[in-house]
């Protein structure tokens, strides 16, 4: 027996899509929610539009009247599925592997809880990247537009104000989704703000200042002798008490300065 539902998304009867936990599969049924999503991505002349994570094609049949799309999807049933209405322009790859535009592009999506975080990472240190407009748990959202000593402030904070600035477009409840997540979930707008300092060694210095969150920063920086750690944050006049949750991306790029 062929099962078939309405799909607010391709507006036709489909066969049913059972979501699969191994990929993070909720899928996005908010009309309103999507409208938003695609007007936040503004588009240029000469940009595409990279979706990740297209899953039932509920974005990717709006943002194929913005212009060129490329639309990355995991599951090879879903692409088959999808590939069948928008052609080529389904790509069956991981998001994490598959190599991103090599010119401007704006990424969109809603991305899995699971690989959220070190897909949005990617995106935002590539420098072809122009603008995303991301789904995540609420939950990553308010890490990445935190302030020093709030509670989410930590290494994901710093390394986006690295690449990017970002701001909350809206909050979503679970009912959103089908299945229904048991958390929250927001829509972030980055766009592009790469810091000059910007390097893998800035990276590894404020990922080692929260390997341990409670320890003072002089602590956390074992990969430097301490007694240069310790002048560099009187170079950099930074109370050698001080925590890494209590430093702002200017005060870590004084204290990166010091220690070259």
């Amino acid at each position: 027996m062929l099962i078939v539902v309405w799909s607010i998304a391709l507006k036709s009867k489909l066969p049913l899509v059972i979501p699969k936990k191994k990929w993070g599969q909720n899928f996005l049924r908010n009309r309103g929610a999507v409208d938003k999503i695609v007007n936040a991505i503004e588009p240029q002349p000469g940009e595409v539009i990279l979706e990740i994570g297209p899953g039932e094609g509920v974005l990717t049949e709006k943002l194929v009247e913005l212009g060129e799309v490329t639309a990355i999807e995991i599951d090879p049933h879903l692409a088959a599925r999808l590939r069948q209405k928008f052609g080529d322009i389904i790509v069956n790859a991981d998001a994490l592997e598959v190599p991103l535009p090599s010119r401007p592009f704006r990424a969109v999506g809603n991305l899995p809880y699971n690989v959220g975080t070190p897909i949005l990472r990617r995106v935002i240190a590539d420098p072809n990247f122009r603008r995303a407009v991301f789904m995540l748990q609420k939950e990553v959202a308010d890490r990445l537009v935190a302030k020093p000593r709030d509670e989410q402030y930590g290494f994901l904070t710093l390394y986006r104000e690295l690449f990017a600035s970002a701001r909350i477009l809206m909050k979503l409840d679970p009912g959103s989704f089908h299945p229904a997540p048991k958390v929250r979930s927001a829509v972030v707008v980055l766009d592009p703000d790469r810091k000059p300092f910007a390097s893998d060694a800035f990276i590894d210095l404020i990922s080692a200042a929260f390997r341990m969150r409670r320890k003072k920063l002089v602590n956390n920086l074992t990969t430097y002798p301490r007694e240069d750690v310790l002048t560099a944050l009187e170079r950099a006049n930074i109370d050698e008490g001080t925590r890494a949750e209590e430093l702002s991306l200017d005060d870590f790029a004084r204290l990166f300065n010091s220690l070259r």
